[in-house]
């Protein structure tokens, strides 16, 4: 078990590779956990780059919990970037989780968030990383105590609870439904079956009596029907999802030191969603609804925000608006946070709930976007999908929106919905010149339209419904031509070509593993971003085709919505009590239930939501799943008068720091968001700008190139309050983290220059390094210094902003360029590899200065040689004053 050592992870993770600061930890709220003291580790990864999956909080709920439970220790793992895993690959180093820096295979079990049909791809690069064997069956079965024993490998989350069997070659066992509860029992029963000694088989026999674990390996696929059987008598033939009550506290587990996706606090205030939209399937999967209690969620955002620093906060469900609590939660939290700048976000919310009451507490210091899904452009379809919004609704909710200040408003569509005609299709254009024309009283409404291509989902009523690639490209052809007249529309389409993959993965079974592999070694990953999709689809087409499966995707399709339509109710039931790959995954919703709500789909009919109205008797409820939870909303309080973020500027402090390793891989706009969180934590009466988003008034003089190490850094802070700088100085220091080191601070007049402004020089120093075929002389380099100090002209070419060649000559910036080493007649002739170099670099108003990759170029010429500089620092920036 070898870590990667301090001088492995600096040549493997530098300023070569794209942000290396998400491979480096250090992130606020990590705690230092003995390895040697804790039986059964786990590492979770989320199979996505780091600032997608750092972000997911999920992720950070089940990381937070297993390192809350005695005697088990948890990482972390993201995908690399294809730069990385170039270098791994080429030094033959395996994956490592960002803590401790221990291979993944080291680790007992290795748990994936599977969720995302196409996402699989990225889990195959991370075990081929890692050097983990990709198929369940060619782990070899050794004790769990042997050291050459591979971890379990596991998924977790909605694409693996769904339907895993596309997946399941490749993994030993999933964990279905919520992980709160499940993952801590498997570690229980893992620590058992390691105190046992047993074998790797024999402790997923276990697990396999763990409600919510399915073990793929116990199970086959009958021949004739296609259905999943168990081999043993004593293995469940369906396995039923687990079902959890949502902790907000666990929500703060972890503050990243880089820009993420969701660069702000995410608290859970509801799981569970029972509107019974029928293409949906998060709201099929996670029923019974659950809410929170309203002060739990008021205490962990108030205690999160004083913990992480953020600025930002989201209130995070699959439907917002149905948490009848949050007016009452919101009003409180805008009221109590009233004084530290911040706003509130919260994700797409059901626009016939939309009011007044929403309205006010949504953004804070600055005004949050809008996001309302309609999904369908006539209230015809809108009852075949049961979204359960009429049109009156929908621009009563507009209004709304626009009456309180809002002008943008995203709105979501689909297209390819069973029942859909090309009416329904123009009806989309159409709702919005609607929307656009009834709000012309109150002002101009900006629209920006994301149109998704609808895809059939396991577990939901349309699961049999078909989709047809050149119908969705007519479609969407069709929707393009009616909004070409619309003004003031901003639209994005999903690729169709992707979402015809998605479909086929996710309604597929056990035969697609093959499949996956194939893609995988042709390219496929990271499939979800849009400068991938043209490789991603190349190669999905690729694998598909190799398998002999481009003409067959599949056996089971219910066919065009008039075909359906015409079935007897007999016809309909046999051809949907067909067995499907899912059939032994128990969502707890009963798949009769499904196919009478297709038929109520049929007829347009809709179905209300059974929080609030009377049950739909889906199956879900009962003593296993429990049942809806719904919080009694409170008063709503009264609304205090915000408050705008103190803009006076009554002193100014200056400090001083250095920043070392590991922070010297931070880049400057994450070094500006750390201090200004750090700020925020310290709770330090900071001086705002004004404007549409008001920002701590805070300069950090001259940004440091990526991956240099600096000792004599400035940066200017201005407070509201008269402050003493020694007090400054040691609560901003312990919020800093490791690398970041305050030296000194003190009192500048706040009519002063700008830090910039008084920058006067700046000293660097460097090792300067022959490349492996060049050697030279100590006399030979100092000549070549020599003769640089020496010229009067020293030209640099390049070009400025907008791409003109330019030509400058930094001369009068040198002030000094010297060796570390002194040169004398017993050691000139010496032949040397590196030696030290120091420059010391004026700096002009306009911030001209020389950097050391100017140094590098001229001495370069001067040698003739191929060179290198390795330990850059920025030793000192000296203002004016000094």
């Amino acid at each position: 078990m070898n870590h990667l050592n301090q001088n492995q992870f600096d040549q493997l993770v530098d300023v070569g590779v794209h942000k290396p600061a998400q491979y480096m930890g250090h992130e606020l709220g990590v705690k230092q956990r003995i390895w040697e003291t804790n039986q059964v580790h786990w590492v979770l990864t989320y199979p996505e780059l780091y600032e997608v999956g750092a972000s997911n909080l999920g992720h950070i709920i089940l990381y937070s919990i297993l390192n809350c439970v005695p005697n088990q220790l948890c990482d972390r793992a993201y995908l690399p970037e294809k730069d990385l895993a170039k270098r791994l690959r080429e030094k033959n180093l395996p994956l490592f989780a960002v803590e401790s820096r221990l291979p993944l295979k080291a680790f007992d079990l290795l748990g994936f968030s599977l969720s995302y049909e196409l996402g699989a791809t990225n889990i195959l690069e991370m075990l081929d990383l890692a050097g983990i064997p990709l198929y369940s069956k060619d782990r070899h079965d050794f004790e769990l105590n042997d050291l050459r024993s591979p971890p379990l490998i596991f998924a977790g989350g909605p694409t693996a609870t769904s339907n895993p069997e596309p997946y399941a070659d490749f993994f030993d066992f999933f964990a279905l439904g919520d992980g709160e509860e499940l993952l801590p029992e498997i570690g229980l029963v893992f620590s058992e079956c390691k105190q046992s000694n047993l074998k790797r088989s024999q402790a997923l026999q276990t697990l396999a009596e763990v409600p919510g674990v399915y073990v793929p390996s116990l199970y086959q696929v009958e021949e004739n029907s296609g259905s999943i059987q168990p081999l043993h008598p004593l293995t469940p033939s369906t396995i039923t999802r687990r079902v959890s009550t949502p902790i907000p506290h666990y929500g703060t587990g972890l503050v990243p030191n880089i820009e993420t996706v969701h660069d702000r606090l995410t608290i859970e205030i509801r799981r569970g969603c029972t509107r019974g939209c029928r293409f949906c399937q998060p709201g099929m999967l996670t029923r019974p609804a659950r809410d929170v209690d309203p002060e739990e969620v008021i205490n962990a955002v108030e205690k999160g925000m004083k913990e992480t620093g953020y600025s930002d906060f989201s209130l995070l469900s699959l439907s917002c608006s149905d948490y009848l609590s949050l007016p009452a939660v919101g009003v409180e939290l805008r009221n109590r946070l009233a004084d530290q700048n911040i706003t509130l976000q919260l994700p797409s919310q059901r626009v016939d709930r939309f009011d007044e009451n929403i309205a006010h507490i949504i953004g804070g210091s600055r005004k949050a976007g809008l996001t309302f899904a309609p999904e369908a452009g006539t209230q015809r379809l809108r009852d075949i999908v049961n979204k359960g919004l009429t049109d009156t609704d929908l621009l009563n909710g507009i209004r709304k929106a626009m009456e309180t200040g809002y002008r943008k408003i995203k709105l979501y569509f689909m297209i390819g919905l069973p029942g859909e005609t090309d009416n329904d299709v123009i009806g989309i254009a159409k709702t919005c010149q609607w929307l656009q024309e009834s709000c012309n009283d109150i002002g101009h409404l900006k629209l920006n339209l994301t149109i998704s291509n609808f895809t059939p989902k396991p577990h939901t009523p349309f699961q049999w419904h078909s989709v047809s690639k050149s119908e969705f490209i007519r479609r969407q052809k069709l929707l393009k031509e009616q909004l070409i007249t619309l003004r003031g529309l901003k639209v994005n389409f999903t690729d169709v070509r992707i979402s015809s993959i998605e479909d086929f993965l996710g309604r597929g079974d056990r035969k697609l593993a093959p499949v996956i592999e194939a893609a995988w070694k042709a390219g496929a990953g990271m499939d979800a971003w849009f400068e991938s999709q043209d490789r991603a689809y190349e190669a999905w087409s690729l694998a598909i085709k190799k398998e002999g499966l481009d003409q067959k995707l599949r056996k089971l399709e219910l066919g065009n919505w008039g075909e359906a339509q015409a079935c007897t109710k007999e016809d309909l039931i046999r051809f949907c009590s067909q067995s499907l790959p899912w059939d032994h995954i128990d969502t707890g919703i009963d798949k009769s239930w499904l196919i009478k709500d297709l038929q109520l789909a049929l007829q347009a009919i809709v179905v209300d939501d059974c929080s609030f109205n009377a049950c739909s008797s889906c199956g879900v409820c009962g003593s296993e799943l429990g049942h809806n939870e719904i919080a009694k909303p409170p008063a709503i309080p009264t609304l205090k008068i915000p408050q705008e973020p103190p803009v006076q500027k009554i002193c100014r402090v200056r400090l001083c720091f250095s920043k070392t390793k590991p922070m010297h891989l931070i880049s400057h706009l994450d070094l500006v968001r750390l201090i200004e969180r750090a700020l925020r934590r310290s709770q330090l009466p900071i001086s705002y700008s004004g404007g549409f988003h008001p920002l701590p008034r805070m300069q950090v003089a001259l940004a440091l190139p990526l991956g240099v190490e600096a000792l004599g850094e400035w940066m200017d802070i201005d407070f509201c309050k008269e402050v003493n700088p020694t007090n400054i100085k040691t609560k901003l220091q312990e919020n800093l983290p490791e690398g970041i080191n305050l030296s000194s601070s003190e009192l500048v007049p706040v009519s002063k220059k700008s830090l910039s402004q008084e920058l006067k020089e700046a000293i660097w120093s460097f090792n300067l390094k022959l490349a492996s075929e060049e050697t030279a002389s100590l006399y030979e380099i100092n000549k070549a210094v020599q003769s640089i100090i020496k010229s009067t002209t020293l030209m640099w070419r390049d070009l400025d902003k907008k791409g003109r060649k330019r030509e400058r000559d930094f001369r009068g910036e040198l002030k000094s360029l010297k060796l570390k080493t002194s040169v004398n007649e017993s050691n000139e002739l010496t032949l040397i590899k590196h030696v030290e170099v120091q420059f010391h670099s004026y700096i002009t108003p306009l911030g001209k200065s020389i950097k050391p990759e100017f140094i590098k170029y001229w001495l370069a010429k001067y040698l003739g040689k191929s060179i290198e500089i390795t330990d850059l620092k920025r030793n000192q920036l000296i203002l004016k004053r000094c």
